[in-house]
């Protein structure tokens, strides 16, 4: 079976960006349709960074990791676990507001998304470096 893991991968990450940039872009220009936009753009990014976990540990089980990647192999995973994480923390948080932007916190809310933006762009540079430094996943 091919490794999934870049196909899957790229889709969580572009939309989990967008979801924070129209959460930010709602909550400055007090603009709610693009709260609603960025929600149904945290829904999918959400489920789809699941469904990247799960393909990367597919692909960690069958790929050959050389010690010179080893390291930053491991941090690429760690960085995937907390994005995930934190991404699903803000998922049924927002869940908890009825799929609106939580009143109480809102900025704390704001904060953690900058946050798993942040983390799902260390996540691919890593990525990437493996790919294309290390030459994990290339034949």
């Amino acid at each position: 079976m091919p490794n999934l893991h870049p196909l899957i991968i790229h889709f969580p990450i572009a939309l989990l960006l967008v979801a924070a940039v129209l959460e930010l872009i709602a909550a400055w220009g007090k603009k709610p349709e693009f709260s609603r936009a960025g929600w149904w753009n945290q829904i999918a990014g959400t489920a789809g960074l699941l469904l990247a976990v799960a393909s990367g540990l597919f692909a960690e089980s069958t790929a050959r990791i050389g010690e010179d990647a080893r390291e930053l192999f491991e941090r690429h995973e760690q960085i995937a676990f907390a994005a995930t994480a934190l991404f699903a923390l803000l998922f049924f948080w927002r869940m908890a507001s009825r799929g609106q932007m939580p009143s109480r916190g809102r900025w704390l809310f704001l904060v953690c998304l900058a946050a798993g933006a942040g983390l799902l762009l260390a996540g691919a540079f890593t990525g990437g470096e493996l790919v294309y430094r290390h030459g994990l996943g290339v034949r």
